[in-house]
């Protein structure tokens, strides 16, 4: 893909690297880094969730992965096609951004700015403190996203970004 060329697919990581687990989305998205296909742009976000509407405008296909605060157990990871439907109630206060994903996600619903197809990774953090490291529990989602992800490009691409997959 050229820098004039549209991507058919997004794939956002969302986190601060330098607050433990909050860095995990940045974490996956670099380990896709080089093994996503072409057609398929990689971003880092350190947590200007807002700035998404922009990142995904006029592609049809976005992930989000992003870190969220612990409801149930460190690591577990959380799937959403949040294409047609709000993130549930029980997980949308729970990020660690102030403005969020759910937030934003909702923001470009009334907006009409959503692409045709929207999913979050979220994984359950434990550690969030300034100097802390990714916890054992959630450097063990990091490849485990990143191997659902690229499996889920790789059907998005095939129906070239027109539907979403699991």
């Amino acid at each position: 893909m050229t820098d004039d060329e549209q991507p058919l697919a997004l794939v956002v990581g969302i986190g601060n690297r330098d607050r433990g687990d909050d860095g995990f989305g940045r974490a996956v998205v670099r380990q896709l880094r080089g093994r996503a296909p072409s057609a398929v742009r990689i971003l880092e976000r350190s947590g200007d969730a807002l700035a998404l509407i922009e990142d995904w405008n006029g592609i049809p296909s976005v992930i989000v992965i992003d870190a969220m605060a612990l409801i149930s157990e460190p690591g577990r990871v959380h799937r959403f096609d949040l294409t047609h439907s709000p993130l549930p109630i029980g997980f949308a206060p729970h990020s660690s951004h102030a403005f969020g994903v759910a937030e934003t996600v909702e923001l470009a619903r009334s907006l009409g700015r959503i692409p045709r197809c929207l999913i979050a990774y979220l994984v359950e953090g434990e550690r969030f403190e300034p100097g802390a490291l990714l916890s054992s529990a959630v450097t063990t989602a990091v490849e485990d996203v990143a191997e659902r992800v690229i499996v889920e490009l790789s059907a998005t691409l095939a129906a070239k970004g027109k539907t979403c997959h699991a």
